[in-house]
């Protein structure tokens, strides 16, 4: 079995900025050269100056943005060509956790690419698609892309490498949608997970992120870098932005407002978060920073697609204008 070299985990840059004065620092001495000049001095190459030979076949040069940083020895079974998975669609009926899918789906891709065919990780983008189907990059097929979609598009428009997820709101109707997608569809090979609400609340977020993680091939570190990314990505979603919780929203809304239900229930989590320190520690997280490193895939770091970027009070300051100003669902806008 051949041996692979792949990057394991994020490595602090101060840190290493540090280690790599204070080895410049010895060599110098131990030459007696001038410490001062720094060009004199060559630690150890660029980490991202390294070639790798992508699992495919064909040698690429590891994108600077794949930040895992320790490089590890593993033996990994090669991936065949028609394994590669380049374009998926998600689809799922409002407030099913058809996001919450959308964005798995698309990190889980963004990674297999990365991993299996970096030459194409700045071409991967996940989009959504409103009221009608487009086929992938409306024309480009060729570059990977997850699409969101709220309505099954029609099988003659569907490319026929294309996987399908999907979410529903229980194990019944899941079996139901799964039998009609291989039916219309007709490649049961390239139907992917379908969530269900009833099973999301009976094992949990890890658990879920690890069924899309085996269809896309990604490494246990990899896996844990979701993991961590989605744990402070639900809070966010749930507590912050445009699409949260309606119960919070609810709550925050000002007692003049007219959209505000007196005898609505009082949100059980959002009020005991400190939202702004959640919001920090999202953006300090591995995949965040790998993600904001890629323009086409950096509007994925947000709670929903309509927010703005994280900047570390974004959730405070919104939350704010909902107290103050009243600020109703997607601000009247429904995606």
């Amino acid at each position: 079995m051949a041996s692979k070299y792949f990057f394991q985990r994020f490595f602090d840059v101060n840190a290493r900025m540090r280690v790599v004065t204070a080895i410049a620092i010895i060599v110098a001495v131990l030459n007696n050269q001038n410490i001062l000049d720094s060009r004199s001095v060559k630690v150890f190459p660029d980490p991202h100056a390294c070639n790798r030979t992508s699992i495919i076949g064909k040698n690429a040069t590891l994108d600077p943005g794949f930040d895992f940083d320790y490089i590890v020895e593993r033996d990994v079974k090669p991936l065949e060509q028609n394994d590669l998975i380049l374009h998926a669609i998600s689809v799922g009926e409002y407030r099913t956790a058809s996001t919450l899918q959308f964005n798995a789906v698309c990190a889980s891709l963004f990674l297999h690419i990365l991993y299996f065919a970096p030459d194409l990780a700045n071409e991967t983008s996940c989009i959504f698609v409103e009221k009608s189907f487009h086929k992938m990059e409306r024309g480009n097929e060729s570059n990977p892309q997850v699409m969101k979609m709220h309505v099954m598009p029609k099988s003659s428009t569907v490319q026929n490498d294309t996987w399908i997820f999907s979410t529903v709101r229980d194990r019944t109707e899941g079996e139901i949608v799964k039998t009609w997608l291989v039916e219309t569809y007709g490649r049961p090979e390239r139907i992917g997970y379908i969530q269900d609400l009833e099973t999301l609340r009976e094992i949990g977020l890890e658990e879920i992120i690890q069924k899309y993680a085996d269809i896309f091939s990604l490494e246990s570190f990899m896996v844990d870098a979701m993991i961590e990314y989605f744990h402070l990505w639900d809070k966010l979603r749930i507590c912050c932005g445009k699409q949260m919780s309606k119960y919070w929203r609810n709550e925050l809304l000002p007692s003049n407002s007219t959209l505000k239900v007196t005898t609505m229930k009082n949100h059980s989590l959002c009020p005991h978060l400190n939202i702004d320190d959640v919001e920090e520690r999202f953006m300090e997280t591995k995949l965040y920073r790998l993600i904001h490193r890629h323009d086409k895939l950096r509007r994925m770091n947000r709670p929903s697609l309509l927010d703005g970027d994280l900047n570390g009070q974004y959730c405070s300051d919104y939350n704010n204008k909902v107290k103050t100003q009243g600020i109703g669902f997607n601000e009247g806008r429904k995606i």
